[in-house]
């Protein structure tokens, strides 16, 4: 017999303390949450856990079913056969804004309830018309955060595409929380799962090319040149209003989706937004950036004039990063980002030298015994004589099955167990937050510096730009405008029939 779906919602307390609102504003609002369907817990520890039988199937929300959505939802449809029985996971909810999309996808799980909404999902889920176990987030970059935060506001597990959130705000803010619901996260950087990423990882970390002084990652990809399009007629299946989520409503731009709304500003971060939290994370993990406390970033950008409207077609971001336990004297550590053509003039010395191409890769480590390239299935090491003597390292870190996976297994092993704390996925929100971070500061010091001369300065602990000429300015780009209902404030993440909008 299936085990009774008990629904929570997270600790009153924690959440609107991390929030930033008071508990009297909010009193009205948590008051008419109680049901005899919650339950609480003297530890202070979130309440959104239940118990479940070994053989039932995790049932799961995907939120966005077209394009990347798709993707992942027959990545979860795949594992289906990879537990101990054939229905191991049940897509049980689809939502997309785009009702062709919806259906097409709904022929294929037709017992599946659908929304084009996603608040009006999770509406359901907290009144517990719906019993969902976890939730997918395939939405485009501008809602990103509003569908995850609503997901850990109920205390359920959320998978997110990256880049995690549209600004650097919302990435701490769902960070903070996701630190509260303790629950199984997970950003979709799916080659993070891949065993090629882990034996990098292992050999950067044994000192295989000795110390790292900088690291060049690079796509040539340009998603760029956004322009708006007056009198763009909406498709007849795309629901214009909700697709724009939290942004301050505008008009149509044609064929800015289901993929186009990465060359825009409003929605996306171009290139650097689509690609770098795949291929930074390379680095960003064998070098433990995620771990580094009081870490710094002055960033310097080069690229063509900032547009309003659309993002550039090639850009170059360096981060000159510095911790306080980094040892006295260093140099800083360099990270540098090329993409829409530009290549790092260290690869092209190397390939000019050697007479290869070496532009196959698209991350370059510089060691003071060589150099070390790799891409999402292989890796070379330079000189040739020192390639010769490295020995790979025993193994350190796992190998999942996959990166949806590694997910799903610890959704399952969290939703059986009410005491035991969920398991650590490799790019959880705590990780994947500060990640998300690192890139955006990229874009954000593109747009705000007025010279390929000049530089910001970010401090991860704070969140804030160092007092330069252009703090203001990057400040500001922090966060986004947001249209009224659509903020991270619990008011608008929680359910209330006496005051919803929707």
């Amino acid at each position: 017999m299936l085990s009774t779906y008990k629904h929570d919602l997270m600790n009153r307390r924690r959440f609107l303390q991390l929030s930033g609102f008071s508990l009297a504003a909010s009193s009205a609002l948590w008051s008419c949450q109680t049901s005899s369907r919650q339950r609480s817990r003297s530890d202070g520890r979130p309440i959104a856990k239940y118990r479940r039988e070994r053989d039932q199937s995790l049932r799961i929300a995907c939120i966005g079913v077209g394009g990347r959505g798709l993707d992942n939802l027959n990545e979860l449809l795949a594992q289906c056969d990879a537990g101990p029985n054939p229905q191991f996971v049940e897509i049980s909810a689809l939502c997309d804004v785009d009702l062709g999309m919806l259906d097409a996808t709904a022929l294929r799980i037709p017992l599946a309830k659908r929304y084009r909404d996603f608040r009006l999902l999770y509406r359901d889920i907290q009144a517990g018309a719906i019993e969902i176990d976890a939730v997918l987030v395939s939405t485009p970059d501008h809602t990103h955060a509003f569908a995850t935060a609503m997901a850990l506001a109920c205390g359920l597990p959320v998978y997110c595409e990256k880049p995690l959130t549209h600004t650097v705000a919302e990435a701490r803010t769902i960070a903070q929380m996701a630190r509260v619901a303790e629950v199984p996260t997970q950003m979709g950087t799916q080659i993070h799962a891949g065993n090629n990423y882990r034996t990098v990882v292992e050999l950067i970390r044994s000192g295989a090319i000795g110390e790292i002084s900088s690291a060049d990652c690079w796509d040539n990809r340009s998603w760029c040149c956004g322009q708006l399009t007056p009198g763009a007629l909406v498709p007849a299946s795309l629901d214009w209003d909700l697709w724009q989520g939290p942004t301050l409503p505008s008009a149509y731009i044609k064929d800015v989706a289901p993929a186009n709304w990465r060359r825009y500003w409003k929605y996306g971060s171009g290139t650097l937004g689509d690609m770098a939290c795949h291929i930074l994370d390379l680095p960003f993990w064998a070098l433990g950036l995620g771990d580094q406390s009081g870490l710094r970033a002055e960033i310097r950008t080069d690229g063509p004039a900032v547009d309003s409207v659309g993002c550039p077609v090639s850009l170059e971001v360096s981060w000159a990063l510095t911790w306080p336990s980094r040892q006295a004297g260093k140099d800083p550590l360099i990270l540098r980002w090329f993409d829409g053509g530009k290549v790092s003039p260290t690869v092209q010395e190397l390939s000019a030298k050697d007479g290869q191409n070496y532009g196959r890769f698209n991350t370059l480590f510089q060691g003071s015994k060589g150099f070390l390239f790799s891409n999402y299935d292989e890796h070379l090491i330079l000189p040739g004589a020192l390639a010769e003597k490295v020995v790979t390292p025993a193994p350190t870190l796992t190998r999942p099955a996959g990166h949806h996976l590694e997910w799903i297994n610890a959704v399952r092993a969290w939703t059986m167990d009410l005491e035991t704390k969920s398991e650590m996925t490799g790019s959880n929100f705590e990780y994947a937050s500060r990640l998300t971070e690192l890139v955006l500061c990229g874009a954000i010091a593109y747009r705000s510096v007025d010279s390929s001369q000049g530089t910001i300065t970010y401090d991860f602990e704070s969140g804030l730009v160092g007092a330069d000429g252009w703090a203001i300015k990057a400040n500001k780009l922090m966060t986004a405008p947001s249209r009224d209902g659509w903020t991270l404030d619990p008011t608008n993440l929680i359910f209330d029939a006496a005051r919803s909008r929707i």
